[in-house]
């Protein structure tokens, strides 16, 4: 190699060299972590689901107190700033474990199909069914959150489960009347596969979670062999509640037609209620929901005692939203008292 050849080696080299040291990524001086999904920090609760902050000495204050003042007397709670975490006593994963699933796209829609999850009863005959509805705003959730209950009665009662997804605001051109249909055609669906899932469609009940308690609702008052319907928080009349007639997040207020009084009126539960059949209702709230308002639970409830339905009214006192789930240390007296009053009327 001659003399020549060897200066311009050296100076590529540099050159090379000197281009990785302002072309290097910042990951290759302090690696990255993986590209894995984030984990949700959970919010902490007091034991009534109300939602806690973590002060920087280590106390916890209340989120959203002057909310809650408006409903509850505060100063009588004296563990509100406690936080608090569910021992399950009573429900075990082998309560409901090992349950067979089948997942069917149900609807199709322009843009987007809609699923159901069927948990099969642990039955000898066709089984009774029940369909679970997921809360969220009528904006997110899925169907596996219902999925404990629902296995847990397949599993132990023999009562089939139907987890189903619905039409939300997101979706293309979505709307409450669209999201209401969508609840009748997996009724259908299921009435149409009935055989092959060994399910009784003559024996038919509903549950739901807030919004997925208003749709579970919707479905309860409109199918013709509904036995029995639990709502959890729920929203029955859409023309008087504050979630719906103040709102204004722009997907919600299309999602209801701008608020149209004849919209919200013809979707709301408690202007469905049949005139000549009865269903047993369960209806449970919280005295300081901040979402929805406990008022829609009691004049629900007495709606359908006028029609001649049975109705047990569950109201705790000073309970949240969510006072069904993991956040709240009802969750599991109000998880068996579904389970009975299920078995007792399906």
């Amino acid at each position: 190699m001659t003399l020549e050849m060897i200066r311009r080696f050296i100076l590529s080299a540099a050159v090379l060299s000197l281009a990785a040291c302002f072309s290097m990524p910042a990951y290759s001086q302090a690696p990255a972590a993986p590209q894995t999904a984030a984990k949700t920090q959970k919010v902490p609760t007091n034991r009534y689901s109300m939602k806690l902050t973590q002060n920087p000495d280590g106390t916890y204050s209340l989120q959203k107190a002057e909310r809650y003042a408006k409903l509850v007397d505060l100063s009588k709670i004296e563990d509100l700033t406690v936080p608090f975490t569910l021992v399950r006593e009573r429900l075990s994963s082998k309560d409901y474990n090992g349950v067979e699933t089948k997942e069917f796209v149900y609807a199709v829609h322009e843009g987007y199909d809609v699923k159901l999850k069927v948990d099969l009863a642990v039955s000898d005959g066709p089984a009774p069914v029940v369909f679970y509805l997921h809360g969220g705003g009528w904006s997110r959730g899925n169907f596996e959150s219902n999925r404990v209950l629902s296995q847990y009665m397949a599993k132990q009662k023999g009562v089939a489960g139907v987890r189903i997804e619905y039409t939300m605001d997101g979706d293309p051109q979505g709307t409450v009347e669209v999201a209401i249909q969508d609840v009748l055609d997996a009724v259908e669906f299921i009435r149409a596969h009935a055989a092959e899932l060994n399910i009784d469609p003559s024996r038919v009940g509903f549950v739901g979670n807030s919004a997925g308690a208003h749709l579970a609702a919707c479905g309860a008052m409109l199918c013709k062999d509904t036995k029995v319907f639990v709502g959890y928080s729920g929203i029955y009349d859409l023309t008087t509640a504050a979630i719906t007639v103040r709102a204004k997040q722009p997907a919600r207020v299309a999602y209801f037609e701008d608020k149209d009084e004849k919209v919200l009126a013809d979707a709301s539960p408690v202007y469905m209620i049949p005139k000549k059949r009865t269903l047993a209702a369960m209806l449970v709230c919280g005295t300081a929901d901040i979402t929805v308002e406990w008022s829609q639970s009691e004049e629900f409830a007495e709606a359908l005692e006028k029609k001649g339905n049975k109705v047990a009214l569950e109201v705790y006192e000073n309970y949240d939203h969510n006072l069904s789930s993991n956040s709240s240390d009802k969750m599991e007296e109000i998880f068996f008292k579904t389970v009975d009053f299920i078995s007792e009327n399906i």
